[in-house]
């Protein structure tokens, strides 16, 4: 039994049905707000009740300092972590597993490929985070772009700046199939390049693509919470004045972990509650992830001449 790859699917497969559902399950809308209150109970003891609350009954993972409800707010915010960094994740997979294999197959002599490969390794030298920061900065806070634009927009930039990462791990695994017998003699028999790509490479390459799917969505969350730290959050940045305070317009995880810095010594389940949700999440797709390549190496393992 793979429990690595049990674990991760349970993990991730719950908090994506708290994605599409979250509406449906939170005890609380996104509006309801705990406001001060003077309560006396019925031996006439007052007693302030005010936000923010804590974890309890009636509001199960508390309320932030506004009095809203925290659970209420990550359910919502869950689409965004999720399907985001998936789309993200499966768009970098598909433009560079493609061009990889296409690289990796048509390009010229093995020295050029390699010369080629190393071109592309030196661009993931570069901190993804800071080119999309300096990128997205100044448009994401108080912009007049509408959420769902500036995840799209915040999408299309990590695609591009992961691509070369995925392409360059694929180009080297199709080096290496390129040049099996089985390939040499399809081709001596006349088989095209695209039958060769199409029959040859890509089904031998299929694990490997699912592997790094998973393994980009990690990425892609990471530096959700990279960006967050600075301020720049999916969704959009709403910045107030006098203090200077900044919140996510969208409830996404590493948004609300963002705008949460300040309460890591008083109130701290407005910090800790987001951060271990994100935590979980992340550590459910590393599982899914681990359970993969182990199951592939014992299958591989049975059936050496694969």
């Amino acid at each position: 039994m793979n429990k690595s790859l049990l674990a991760g699917l349970a993990i991730t497969v719950l908090i994506t049905l708290g994605a599409l559902f979250g509406g449906y399950l939170s005890p609380h809308d996104l509006q309801d707000q705990l406001k001060v209150e003077y309560i006396v109970d019925d031996q006439g003891k007052g007693t302030v009740v005010a936000p923010p609350a804590a974890p309890g009954s009636e509001y199960p993972l508390g309320t932030d300092k506004y009095g809203y409800d925290l659970l209420a707010k990550l359910l919502d915010g869950a689409k965004y972590t999720l399907f985001l960094s998936f789309g993200i994740a499966l768009a970098r997979v598909f433009a560079g597993g493609l061009l990889g294999m296409l690289l990796g197959y048509f390009g010229g002599n093995k020295a050029d490929k390699r010369s080629a490969g190393d071109s592309w390794k030196a661009l993931n030298g570069i901190p993804i985070f800071l080119i999309t920061w300096l990128l997205l900065i100044g448009i994401s806070i108080n912009s007049s772009l509408s959420p769902l634009q500036l995840s799209v927009l915040l999408g299309i930039v990590l695609t591009a700046v992961g691509v070369p990462s995925v392409l360059s791990t694929i180009k080297d695994k199709t080096l290496v199939l390129r040049d099996r017998p089985y390939v040499l003699a399809s081709e001596s028999l006349g088989a095209g390049h695209w039958t060769i790509v199409r029959s040859h490479l890509f089904p031998f390459l299929k694990e490997s693509f699912l592997i790094l799917l998973v393994q980009e969505i990690v990425l892609v969350l990471t530096l959700f919470g990279q960006l967050a730290i600075f301020n720049l959050f999916v969704g959009g940045t709403t910045m107030y004045m006098d203090p200077p305070e900044y919140h996510s317009r969208t409830n996404e995880w590493a948004g609300l972990i963002g705008q949460a810095r300040g309460f890591l010594y008083v109130n701290q389940w407005i910090l800790f509650i987001p951060l271990a949700s994100y935590v979980l999440l992340i550590m459910g797709f590393q599982l899914v992830s681990n359970g993969l390549e182990q199951r592939y190496k014992r299958t591989y393992a049975k059936h050496s001449y694969l």
